[in-house]
């Protein structure tokens, strides 16, 4: 198989994002672009330099209804999540590339094509103590879930940091090492499953906090105000428009801070985990 190298990675995930933006806009769905890839179109009007990766959210209205009608043509890409596959790895969904092939070197997981991912967006309870359990809570079983798939490798978590780097790496992998075994405990209760039917209690359009509960990486910082930021505005993302939240600024400064400035060169660094090869 012929291996993908960085610059084709790209431009196969900015395919992916296009098919997937004129069927949104085909069908009437909802989408906009977010973590690094809403700070990349509003830093850089692309892709981060040093990043190689595309992601998405879609209220949850918008993301079932999407699952319902994006498999039924006849395409290159094909979409994966809990909705097609009852035992998914998790709780967000891949469209891949069915001509490509991944091999990830830390994680547990059947190999699929070079993909993007799709994160469904929830509500929240209300009352600040009610709504911070609802989400610390999800948080942890989701990194249960997802540790139960990872692999006996050394972490990677802190390779882009100066401080202290080989003690940090150490401590993690030790406690990665002892923590995946405990996981597999958890694995028949399909958590994945608990934490999409624990966030689609509420509803996306009338909560006023809304966010990806189901896989919150950052953490309650994803936990923002609905109404401002469903309002989709478009901008530029490798020179073509895609829809992005219109106040976006609230979200992008609870996940990175000063979003604006680029972090020191040492911290560029890509975190993708997998080889990417042409299928023969």
């Amino acid at each position: 198989m012929e291996e993908i190298n960085s610059a084709e990675l790209k431009k196969i995930e900015f395919n992916i994002l296009c098919d997937i933006a004129d069927f949104c806009h085909q069908n009437n769905i909802r989408y906009y672009l977010c973590g690094g890839t809403l700070l990349g179109c509003i830093r850089h009007h692309g892709f981060i330099p040093w990043d190689d990766d595309i992601d998405i959210i879609m209220p949850r209205p918008d993301y079932t209804r999407f699952h319902l009608l994006y498999n039924q043509r006849q395409s290159n890409y094909r979409v994966h999540s809990l909705l097609t596959d009852s035992k998914w790895y998790s709780t967000f969904a891949e469209v891949e590339d069915i001509r490509t092939i991944k091999v990830y070197r830390g994680f547990r997981k059947r190999s699929l094509g070079i993909s993007i991912d799709i994160f469904p967006i929830d509500g929240s309870p209300n009352g600040s103590k009610k709504r911070k359990w609802f989400w610390y809570t999800n948080n942890i079983l989701t990194r249960i879930a997802t540790l139960s798939r990872q692999k006996f490798i050394l972490s990677r978590h802190f390779e882009d940091q100066k401080n202290k780097k080989k003690l940090r790496v150490l401590i993690r992998s030790i406690i990665k090492f002892i923590a995946i075994p405990f996981s597999w405990l958890f694995i028949p209760l399909n958590l994945n499953q608990v934490v999409t039917k624990r966030a689609m209690k509420y509803d996306v359009d009338s909560s006023e906090f809304i966010g990806v509960s189901t896989f919150p990486h950052y953490g309650y910082a994803e936990c923002i105000h609905g109404a401002p930021f469903l309002k989709s505005k478009w901008r530029v993302f490798e020179g073509k428009y895609f829809c992005t939240p219109d106040n976006c600024h609230e979200y992008l400064s609870h996940l990175y801070g000063n979003y604006l400035e680029a972090p020191p060169i040492p911290n560029r660094k890509s975190h993708h985990d997998f080889l990417a090869y042409w299928k023969d």
